[in-house]
């Protein structure tokens, strides 16, 4: 059998200059962009930082053990929340994190519930006016410029977090269990949740773990080789440049979602596993 090995990568000039982000500043808000991939990776790896002293930055080695694509998908999230710096700052832990890391579960819960009312606020309103599922949809088009599973995905992730943090949620939207496959739908028939494949997920390679040269996704391919995207900016610059951020996010779903069906498609799992949002 022949073996086909491809590598796509992908580079970004720096940012000039460093941009200094605060919580309350209203360039934040309007340069965030809103997770997608599963909270529930999200909400165990604050959890799992919280049972060591935190280290002054969060470099790859503080996410071994996860794959590619939830390597990428933390950083996201935790960038675009405030919670580490950006690529080109060495991903420096913010006091934002420090507070969250260090609160009890209650109070993490609450903290949780604060980053969702400053960054989902037309969410968050509509929400409390009883708003229905399309109006929550429509929202993250106008507010985020998200469209498709992408959008569905980001939105689902949102639903979680309010569950999560306890906030109140509109009986028209979705419900959301704790570590179901619920999603909103949008014009999509909800799924069933997936079996767990016992193969082991891919992994990035340990030759390319160079500190500070950005994100990466390998997924290995039937037919025997791999297919690399290696993103080489930070989330605030990419932020800033809708052609490149699509372009980059399209590119993370279209392999994302060839990983997932490839691994399910080769080995029948046992046990369930949380749905993707």
């Amino acid at each position: 059998m022949a073996h086909v090995y491809g590598i796509l990568v992908i580079f970004f000039p720096a940012h000039a200059g460093r941009l200094a982000i605060k919580a309350a500043n209203m360039d934040e808000k309007l340069g965030f962009k809103p997770p997608y991939n599963s909270f529930r990776t999200f909400w165990g790896f604050i959890g799992t930082l919280a049972t060591k002293p935190l280290p002054p930055q969060l470099d790859r080695s503080m996410f071994d053990g996860k794959s590619g694509s939830d390597q990428m998908g933390l950083n996201f999230a935790l960038q675009g929340f405030g919670l580490i710096a950006s690529d080109e700052e060495k991903r420096a832990v913010k006091p934002a994190l420090e507070e969250i890391v260090v609160a009890d579960a209650e109070e993490r819960k609450r903290l949780l519930g604060d980053l969702i009312k400053r960054y989902y606020p037309k969410q968050v309103a509509i929400s409390a006016a009883n708003g229905t599922e399309d109006m929550l949809l429509d929202s993250f088009k106008d507010d985020f410029s998200l469209t498709g599973e992408t959008r569905r995905k980001a939105a689902t992730w949102f639903l979680h977090a309010m569950t999560e943090a306890g906030l109140a949620v509109s009986p028209h939207f979705p419900t959301v269990r704790t570590g179901g496959a619920t999603q909103v739908t949008g014009s999509r028939r909800p799924r069933l949740a997936r079996k767990k494949p016992t193969t082991a997920e891919p992994e990035v390679r340990g030759d390319d773990r160079t500190p500070g040269v950005g994100d990466e996704i390998t997924v290995k391919l039937q037919a025997g080789g791999t297919v690399t995207l290696r993103v080489n900016v930070g989330h605030v610059a990419l932020s800033r440049n809708k052609t490149d951020r699509e372009f980059v996010q399209a590119l993370m779903d279209a392999l994302t979602e060839y990983e997932e069906k490839s691994s399910t498609s080769r080995v029948p799992g046992t046990g369930e596993e949380e749905a993707t949002p």
